[in-house]
């Protein structure tokens, strides 16, 4: 992003300068690379600003340090299409701030003024106080309501917080069951292995409705985060793809993939686009039956993409179509029970929350369409090739640890199921030794005294979280190397972020996956073997 330069006063900019200042107008003015040249007071009342006493705290700031995050995408994109040579004003979606004690709603509308030879000349936004929207909620901070009408209450926010404690006990549920089938010492029976599959396909399905239930309940009670920014769209859709490909095969389902030829971004938040995505191409391979063909396309217009998931395989009426991405009204039940209507209606929230929309369409013979635009980034310089590239397995920042067998990973948890789980798990690992801590503290003690070769940690223990254990270690010269990787149930994508940006070589969730934590065993062993 270019740097602020502040501009050398021009010709009669004192008197105008005064006018704005005078005037109780709420006005901003901002150059072409979106960096404030000037606000007046009332301006920065309503947004809840620093005072017009310090100029210095807001002047050379850009417009997107005092955006909200949901509306930064759109506010970029329209940005650009200004420059573009879009002549229409755009208006922002409202905002709820607090002024003189207060709750108010401010509406806020922009330009790009042009001189009359039509050349861009710099951004001009007007911000006024104005009536809610119609589905905001009503100001709650004075006196307590009850929740009604389906509007949020204090019921979301206990769902919205349970992610970790319902996890937990699945985490037991799937991860004997995994042992039960991949542990050779076991010895099952033809019918005992159907059984165990039986066990981990209704698991998988309990989990994935339980994931979709807390996302619900996040969005109803508002503490969904999300983290926008500009994402090249190529290796999100390969990932897709990936995700699917194994389902698609043994349905007979072809997929396919249409991409234009230049590389294109979309403004959107990484792991929510990833969800919304999978929950598309899953939602089209649901349909009874083998065959068909499934197809995955991507389509820029007017400043949007349009990421189209197409098949054959489903026909849906007029009604049904209405109705697709509808919640069933309180006690009826799902239909199918496969939680499409459930899938469908989360995908559209989270496009909305990222400034998109969602369509579909249906015809006799032709199959489903369905499509979802969001806002598309434009980038003054190339992206990098490494921008472009598929996700590096974490396993590459395995690589160069040395050291003599016998090997060990210490655990850091305070359930003691999670650890019998992981215990049983390593039985099938014989040249690993398991270590246990049982709170944060322990961990960093034995840690201290002994490196492992591995540490897992869970990252909610009694006395810490396990980013504290890591920065604790990661500051001590002879533990600073150790391979860090979570194992927990808290899967919240903040979460993992910071995880991997403090170092965490992977982030495992519960339930574990006992196949993939005995390939990083191994993967591991093989770096350790002389």
């Amino acid at each position: 992003m270019p740097t602020f330069e502040a501009p050398s006063p021009a010709e009669g900019e004192g008197p105008c300068h005064q006018i704005l200042q005078d005037l109780d107008i709420g006005l901003v003015r901002a150059n072409l690379e979106g960096y404030i040249l000037e606000l007046t007071p009332r301006f920065a009342t309503l947004l809840g600003l620093p005072p017009d006493g310090r100029p210095d705290a807001t002047v050379g700031l850009h417009l997107a340090d005092i955006t909200p995050p949901q509306d930064l995408a759109a506010t970029l994109t329209q940005m650009e299409a200004a420059l573009a040579g879009e002549r229409q004003p755009w208006v922002l979606p409202p905002r709820q701030t607090r002024v003189d004690g207060r709750a108010i709603w401010v509406h806020l509308q922009m330009t790009l003024l042009r001189d009359a030879e039509g050349r861009p000349l710099q951004f001009v936004g007007i911000a006024h106080e104005g009536a809610p929207p119609t589905d905001a909620l009503p100001d709650t901070s004075a006196t307590p309501v009850a929740h009604h009408d389906g509007r949020p209450g204090d019921g979301f926010d206990v769902i919205a917080g349970m992610s970790h404690a319902l996890r937990t006990p699945l985490n037991a549920i799937l991860g004997f069951a995994q042992l039960l089938r991949v542990d050779p010492g076991e010895g099952l029976s033809a019918g005992q292995s159907e059984k165990v599959a039986h066990i981990e396909q209704a698991g998988a399905h309990l989990l994935a409705l339980l994931s979709d239930v807390i996302d619900l309940a996040r969005l109803e009670a508002r503490r969904l985060p999300l983290q926008i920014e500009l994402l090249p769209l190529a290796p999100l859709l390969d990932e897709a793809l990936a995700s699917v490909a194994a389902e698609a095969e043994q349905a007979g389902v072809s997929l396919r993939v249409r991409l234009p030829e230049d590389a294109m971004c979309v403004w959107a938040d990484r792991d929510r686009l990833r969800q919304v995505l999978r929950k598309l191409l899953h939602h089209a391979l649901r349909a009874p039956g083998t065959g068909g063909l499934v197809l995955l396309e991507v389509q820029s217009l007017h400043h949007q993409v349009a990421l189209t998931v197409s098949d054959t395989l489903h026909e849906l009426s007029a009604a049904q179509q209405a109705t697709l991405f509808q919640l069933p009204a309180a006690g009826r039940d799902l239909g199918d029970g496969d939680g499409t209507h459930l899938d469908l209606h989360i995908v559209q929230r989270l496009v909305e929350l990222m400034q998109g929309r969602v369509e579909v369409s249906s015809a006799a013979g032709l199959g489903t369409r369905l499509r979802v635009w969001l806002p598309q980034g434009q980038t003054l310089q190339p992206l990098p090739e490494e921008a472009f590239a598929p996700t590096r397995s974490a396993f590459g920042d395995l690589e160069g640890v040395a050291g003599d067998q016998p090997l060990t990973v210490l655990y850091a948890e305070d359930n003691v199921v999670n650890i019998e789980l992981v215990r049983q798990v390593m039985r099938m690992r014989p040249q690993w030794r398991l270590e246990v801590a049982y709170c944060g503290q322990d961990a960093i003690t034995i840690a201290l005294r002994d490196p492992p070769d591995l540490l897992l940690l869970d990252m909610h223990l009694g006395d810490m979280s396990g980013l504290d254990v890591s920065n604790v270690l990661t500051r001590q010269p002879h533990t600073a190397g150790i391979p860090r990787v979570a194992l927990s149930a808290d899967v919240l994508p903040d979460l993992v972020r910071e995880a991997r940006a403090q170092g965490f070589v992977d982030y495992l969730s519960k339930p574990l996956d006992v196949g993939r934590l005995l390939r990083l065993l191994d993967r591991v062993s093989q770096l350790k073997a002389p």
